[in-house]
């Protein structure tokens, strides 16, 4: 499922305009990322946590060069399913 397809689905059943399904998306998506950008992490009650995780510097082999060279310490955003989510889906 797409945006497009994910607004259509709202729209259908919250009986909210396009465009206000559509800009309530968008807006929860900045907040999420405002607060993930402020270190911050964003818990949906029975659907998961979004947060930033850290991956350690740690030795990659290059296959090309055949040698091993360093990968830098980064963040990177995950999402962890709540256990109610991972119910449904089973």
């Amino acid at each position: 499922m797409n945006k497009n397809e994910f607004v259509n689905e709202v729209y259908a059943r919250a009986g909210l305009s396009k465009k206000d399904c559509k800009l309530c998306l968008d807006t929860i998506l900045e907040v999420i990322k405002d607060a993930l950008k402020n270190g911050d992490s964003v818990t949906l009650s029975n659907f998961g946590k979004f947060k930033i995780s850290e991956i350690k510097t740690k030795p990659m082999y290059n296959f090309k060069t055949h040698t091993t060279e360093m990968v830098e310490a980064r963040k990177t955003p995950s999402f962890k399913a709540s256990d109610n989510l991972k119910q449904i889906v089973k």
